[in-house]
């Protein structure tokens, strides 16, 4: 059965239907969430809160609009209001003004060249700098593939503005390799040459 009439049934309460659709995106989904929320047991509540929400909405969906854009909206929306939500806690918890800088580090004797694992650790240490909005556009453009004019429509922004986003993403996140870990940045600085 195709995503169509999978669509069809599960907006017609077809709870079979509505499972294999979460089947189909659940990974994608929650790659998004973990990406943009910068930790897995985050990405997981936010990915079950995306489905909850998906069955809540999914009469709202009208056939030829984009599927996947509209997933996906429902999944950074979530995720940017997850990440505010432990903002304020971590704010009314314990205010820390040098907490910025005081960003863990990576285990000593990592290679040169990081692994995938290793990546992912210092993108989600080096991303806590960027803003959710930045941190959304960054994730779906550079990392997911999606193309800048369906960001746009997912994050309900201008192409321009997802570009700035994206710039300044890339900005502060080179920034900060080449402050916290220059020993990667010194390897991507010999590649741009």
């Amino acid at each position: 059965m195709d995503e169509r009439e999978l669509i069809r049934l599960a907006q017609a309460g077809d709870l079979q239907a509505f499972e294999q659709l979460v089947k189909g995106w659940r990974e994608q989904v929650f790659r998004i969430a973990r990406q943009i929320v910068g930790e897995e047991e985050g990405a997981k509540d936010v990915a079950q809160m995306v489905f909850i929400r998906l069955w809540q909405v999914l009469r709202r969906y009208r056939e030829g609009g984009s599927f996947a854009a509209y997933l996906h909206r429902i999944t950074v929306n979530l995720a940017i209001d997850f990440c505010r939500e432990q903002s304020r806690r971590a704010t009314a918890e314990s205010w820390d003004p040098a907490g910025m800088d005081a960003l863990p580090s990576l285990p000593a004797g990592l290679e040169q060249s990081p692994s995938p694992g290793e990546l992912q650790k210092i993108f989600e240490i080096l991303s806590r700098r960027l803003s959710p909005k930045q941190r959304a556009a960054f994730v779906l453009r550079e990392i997911e593939g999606i193309p800048t004019e369906e960001v746009s429509e997912i994050l309900g922004m201008r192409q321009s503005t997802i570009r700035t986003h994206v710039q300044e993403a890339r900005r502060i996140l080179q920034e900060s390799l080449r402050r916290l870990y220059p020993e990667y940045a010194r390897g991507s600085q010999e590649k741009q040459r």
